[in-house]
């Protein structure tokens, strides 16, 4: 999800309304992962703290000359590192709002993207990454709990 931004101080009122959010905030590319696996891999290389192929891919023609705003530093300097100088990236508080912001209105932003898709997904994603995130030890016991 790529946005221009029109930086204002309390951005939390401008995302008030899908209007309102609209104004602040307009789409200019979007990629809908084709299969939760290829979901997973791509949040497995930001958790690992790599620029994928596909992250790499997506950026390179809609962000070339621009200022990206990312939530996390360490992010905003792998893209510096393996794009180049061509994008900038911008990382502060405001942005962690902007985002906030951008994901309460996430359905009223992104077209083709219903309120009723959103909890499969998200439940989808988070439990391949918790499948992803556990590391087994031969040392430790491991007891099956059935809540």
């Amino acid at each position: 999800m790529l946005y221009y931004l029109k930086l204002q101080q309390d951005l939390w009122e401008e995302f008030s309304s899908a209007d309102a959010a609209r104004k602040v905030v307009k789409l200019i590319a979007f990629s809908k992962f084709e299969t939760i696996s290829e979901a997973t891999e791509e949040a497995r290389f930001l958790i690992d703290g790599k620029a994928s192929k596909g992250l790499r891919k997506f950026l390179r023609p809609h962000c070339d000359n621009e200022t990206l705003c990312v939530t996390d530093a360490k992010l905003g300097c792998i893209i510096k590192e393996k794009l180049g100088p061509k994008i900038k990236c911008f990382h502060n508080n405001a942005v962690m709002e902007l985002m906030r912001g951008i994901r309460y209105q996430l359905t009223e932003l992104v077209t083709d993207l219903a309120v009723q898709d959103m909890p499969p997904m998200r439940l989808g994603l988070s439990g391949s990454l918790s499948i992803y995130k556990l590391k087994h030890s031969a040392d430790k016991v491991y007891i099956l709990l059935i809540v």
